[in-house]
């Protein structure tokens, strides 16, 4: 066999090498340019679908105007805010860059991150990688911001019953691209996922759209169609301006509709609107109000693929949840460098109240809010040789009072023949010793409530007394009624209809709320006491909703969120949300007073009137008891000594001139 020197087998290797390298750099290029012609693919179709949101008269020209639209001598809505273009900036001063990771906590673990998600959480998180039209301006209620929009005008039209408003949208907002690895290995992300896309008014028009399509059922998006229902039309002007027009109520505006329409939202069209591979889910979109409408795209849209991230445009992007945490890191595109002051933000789902606290003693958080129960634990805690030595070092616990805005009720389905009566009503409040709740269970830390409105405001009125623990009123109130226990088995019973009728019912809580089940006992104790079988009902909060939503329930114990003012009481209290499916007002509370009192109030601008308006609602839910209402909750946060800017703008005028908010912000703190 003939033998080769080693300088040829060096040299045939050698070229088998470069022929080799020939052929891979080939292949790469074919990959490249394959790539290449898919990103061209993908561009093209983004284009059409573009185009395809022009009116046929419109000139393409046109669409790529911004701000053209302003009209220099109407008022903008929309005021500036000192506390982030002048304080903020001012306290950080000019060497400062966002640092480490804000740790905080939640209860509870939701199924998806829907865009109108019914848990409040998710609608929390949704705004940090989100905004709106504009935002209450830092302090203050009743007073609007500017935020996605650089300025809302009000405009009157030819039709002496409606006005219109023009929202002029920033231009440097942008939906940040989807992340492959926050999805399962069986989707594959179509590229347009994977790039950064303009925020414009068609994706407030979408958000719109979605919203009033009746097929998207889920309870918070009945709430938002309810609020939002004096407007008739939103129209795209341009890329970046839009018009809502809204009916007028005997010439008049809606005077909580402007604050309204500030919380309407983007919604990403280019990912709701499509299938992970790119292709739309409804491609005879064609129509002008076909969102609005179809059936068939609502119903993907309660599954769609991305209700499991949050498309983020805002100054937090969504970094990724599963069971123990949900994500967020700044987004360096973001207009404002100062609305994000962490370079993350993780939140920690736990399962109860007491697993946050011991939690935060280990410093595992920064930031949390105890409630009433915890705050032995915490003098306990502050007295003992740990916490001393970490005193020491320099970590120490800040904390913060203050009432909260929300109140805790039991709400009586009226809709059951045992909670009819007003009498029977009044009966169950006069049964129930809430001062007994407040000493023991909240060991002092709430204030005893009368009416549906924040204790301490212009709105509340506390000249109405609450009412006086009295059994044996509630006995006779109850006889006047019919009820009453003539067989002698400790229960009261009526006659209906040639039936007898025993005062038993279910009374429904949250079981993982260790306060709400003392004080149901308790209550449930009470009731007894006066011939009333009350049954407890814990329940997770995927059944609660259900209940409340399809209003099948007898009695429910659970709290209300009070919103940023002005209060507006249609959403609980107005008739026409007696019978709706998914409606606030789940009692089924009807009152024609009521309405009415609710209607003028909705167009009275004056505020010693809107006042007086206020107090009429109050003065009649006192006589009628729709709810008891219970209390509202005293609530402390706190927060370690390496967090800065946690504050009450009410108590530091020095920050915020004027300022009438009492609950303190943490969102816009930052580590030392």
């Amino acid at each position: 066999m003939k033998k080769h020197s080693p300088l040829t087998a060096l040299f045939r290797y050698t070229a088998w090498l470069v022929v080799a390298c020939l052929l891979g750099m080939i292949y790469w290029s074919s990959l490249i340019q394959e790539e290449r012609l898919q990103e061209l693919r993908e561009q093209v179709n983004t284009l059409e679908r573009e185009l395809q949101t022009i009116p046929e008269n419109q000139p393409i020209a046109e669409k790529t105007k911004t701000k053209s639209l302003i009209d220099p001598d109407l008022k903008n809505l929309l005021e500036d805010d000192p506390f982030f273009t002048e304080t903020l900036p001012k306290l950080l001063g000019p060497k400062f860059r966002p640092k480490g990771t804000l740790r905080l906590a939640t209860i509870g673990n939701p199924e998806n991150l829907h865009p109108f998600s019914q848990w409040a959480q998710v609608n929390e998180w949704i705004g940090y990688c989100e905004g709106a039209v504009g935002t209450a301006k830092f302090g203050f209620y009743e007073r609007l911001a500017q935020d996605f929009a650089i300025k809302m005008e009000e405009r009157k039209g030819d039709n002496p019953d409606e006005t219109s408003f023009w929202i002029h949208l920033r231009d440097d907002i942008f939906w940040q691209p989807l992340e492959a690895r926050h999805f399962p290995n069986d989707i594959t992300l179509a590229p347009h996922f994977l790039q950064k896309q303009p925020v414009t008014a068609h994706d407030f028009a979408f958000f719109w759209d979605a919203l009033m399509n009746s097929h998207v059922d889920v309870p918070s998006a009945v709430t938002l169609r309810f609020l939002l229902r004096d407007i008739t039309q939103v129209e795209v002007l341009d890329d970046h301006t839009f018009k809502v027009v809204c009916r007028l109520k005997n010439g008049k505006l809606s005077y909580t509709l402007p604050f309204y329409l500030a919380q309407l939202r983007p919604l990403a069209r280019h990912v709701f609107q499509y299938n992970p591979d790119g292709s739309k889910i409804c491609p005879e979109d064609a129509t002008k109000d076909f969102y609005r409408t179809s059936s068939t795209w609502a119903q993907s849209f309660a599954n769609h693929f991305a209700t499991r991230v949050i498309v983020s445009c805002g100054p937090w992007i969504f970094d990724g949840m599963d069971d123990k945490e949900i994500r967020f890191r700044k987004n360096p595109d973001f207009y404002s460098p100062v609305h994000a002051l962490y370079d993350g933000l993780e939140i920690y789902l736990l399962e109860t109240q007491e697993a946050l606290f011991r939690d935060f003693l280990a410093q595992k958080l920064d930031i949390c809010t105890i409630n009433p129960q915890s705050l032995v634990e915490l003098e306990r805690y502050l007295e003992s040789d740990e916490y001393k030595a970490q005193n020491a070092k320099g970590n120490s616990i800040c904390r913060l009072d203050f009432l909260a805005r929300q109140f805790s009720y039991i709400g009586w389905n009226e809709k059951n023949p045992l909670f009819a009566s007003k009498k029977v009503r009044m009966a169950l409040t006069l049964a129930i010793d809430r001062e007994r709740l407040i000493r023991q269970n909240l060991n002092g830390q709430a204030q005893e409530i009368t009416g549906p409105f924040f204790y301490g405001s212009s709105e509340y009125d506390a000249n109405i007394p609450p009412l006086v623990y009295d059994p044996e009123q509630a006995k006779r109130l109850l006889a006047s009624e019919g009820w009453v226990d003539s067989v002698g088995d400790g229960i009261l019973h009526k006659v209906v209809d040639g039936q007898k009728l025993d005062f038993s019912f279910s009374l429904i809580y949250f079981v993982k709320d260790p306060r709400a089940k003392i004080n149901c006992e308790q209550i449930a104790q009470s009731l007894k006491e006066i011939g009333i079988e009350c049954r407890l009902m814990g329940m997770d909060l995927a059944d609660i909703s259900a209940a409340f939503e399809d209003k099948q329930f007898d009695a429910l114990c659970l709290g209300w969120a009070l919103g940023t003012p002005p209060e507006d009481p249609r959403q609980l209290w107005h008739s026409e949300g007696a019978n709706v499916k998914g409606s606030s007002n789940m009692i089924g509370f009807q009152n024609a007073a009521v309405d009415k009192i609710i209607e003028e109030l909705e167009t009275e601008s004056d505020s010693a009137k809107r006042k007086q308006l206020y107090r009429q609602l109050h003065a009649i839910f006192y006589e009628e008891q729709p709810y008891t209402f219970l209390y509202t909750a005293k609530a402390t946060l706190l927060s370690w000594s390496w967090i800065e800017n946690i504050f009450i703008p009410k108590e530091r005028q020095d920050l915020v001139p004027g300022a009438v908010v009492e609950q303190p912000s943490y969102i816009y703190s930052w580590r030392r």
